[in-house]
């Protein structure tokens, strides 16, 4: 059964060009909107789609992330995560999660109290992907998995359930969050979501997309 879209395709307009491969896509406080790049580009776009390359890291640049205190977290492939300066100096933040190294840092979300959530997607197909918690002091820690790709996150507004994608099943798992910052098992939260499902994101209503 065929269904009209939320948005129709006549709708869209094009905001920005000439990016590589933008994949993480945050905003800042300051209403720029800030993307990476396939060949380790981090880029700021202001309001007008003027797009500006800010830093050069070493590796193919995925989810992106703003602090409570506004500074910018890059999920950076090989890496780990990078923290970026606005003036384009950055250093490694994580590239383990206490004894886990990091094999694909893929997608990173923050909550209120400073911890940052973090998806590394391991390898296609082979069940090695693991979701990551990190205080804000940088000590990390495995939250779950091993699981399958892992991918893109979405925190509720309340911070007491956490959505994450399994891109390799084509499914959406679901979290529930603990006072103590600890995960329940995950439950399946939607299926058959489209081929390969990546970022998502939650909308006022609590609708996932």
């Amino acid at each position: 059964m065929k269904s009209d879209p939320e948005i129709p395709v006549e709708q869209v307009t094009i905001f920005a060009m000439g990016l590589d491969h933008p994949e993480g896509l945050a905003f800042d406080r300051q209403g720029y909107l800030w993307a990476g790049g396939e060949a380790g580009q981090v880029y700021r776009i202001d309001p007008e789609g003027k797009v500006e390359l800010i830093a050069q890291v070493d590796g193919f640049c995925c989810g992106l992330a703003f602090s409570p205190q506004d500074e910018l977290y890059v999920c950076v492939a090989r890496l780990g995560v990078v923290k970026i300066g606005r003036d384009g100096s950055h250093s490694i933040f994580a590239d383990h999660a206490g004894s886990q190294k990091i094999s694909y840092a893929n997608y990173a979300v923050f909550d209120r109290a400073g911890n940052l959530w973090v998806t590394d997607s391991g390898n296609w197909k082979k069940q090695n992907g693991y979701l990551l918690r990190f205080t804000p002091d940088g000590k990390g820690e495995v939250a779950a998995g091993p699981l399958g790709y892992t991918n893109g996150l979405a925190l509720s507004a309340d911070e007491k359930t956490l959505f994450m994608v399994e891109s390799d099943s084509d499914r959406i798992f679901r979290f529930e969050v603990r006072a103590d910052g600890t995960l329940s098992p995950p439950k399946v939260y939607a299926e058959q979501v489209g081929r390969l499902p990546d970022g998502m994101a939650l909308d006022a209503e609590g609708n996932l997309y």
